[in-house]
């Protein structure tokens, strides 16, 4: 699984060089930058196959450090809310399992919830 793991941290790797390289040049607060967003899609493309493959990237599965890495992918990927769905719910039961991090659960919920227009579950939006 080590490989699966180096995979999914690049996937991590990637996103926040793009986005360190957007600060640089003032574009990250000038809305969703295009190659952000295509980065983002990209990488939710990897993952669900990655996801597919092997289930939700558990810490038992790929690690601690590969399976933040995922969840950071998944919270950036939200041209893709199917798939952020699909993953929020293949989380709970990985949380549920001591498996995951209920803190990752929680911001997933709330990031879903906020996108689809709903009230947070945990946390207050100010």
């Amino acid at each position: 699984m080590s490989a699966i793991a180096d995979k999914i941290i690049d996937l991590k790797r990637k996103d926040l060089q793009l986005r360190d390289m957007l600060i640089k040049e003032g574009r990250l607060s000038q809305g969703y930058d295009r190659a952000m967003e295509e980065l983002h899609n990209a990488n939710a493309a990897i993952l669900n196959d990655i996801i597919d493959a092997i289930g939700y990237p558990t810490i038992d599965k790929v690690g601690k450090e590969a399976s933040e890495a995922a969840w950071l992918v998944i919270q950036h990927a939200i041209g893709q809310p199917a798939f952020m769905r699909k993953c929020r719910d293949l989380l709970q039961q990985a949380v549920h399992d001591g498996n995951a991090d209920p803190v990752n659960l929680a911001y997933l919920a709330d990031r879903i919830a906020v996108l689809e227009g709903a009230p947070q579950l945990y946390g207050i939006i100010n």
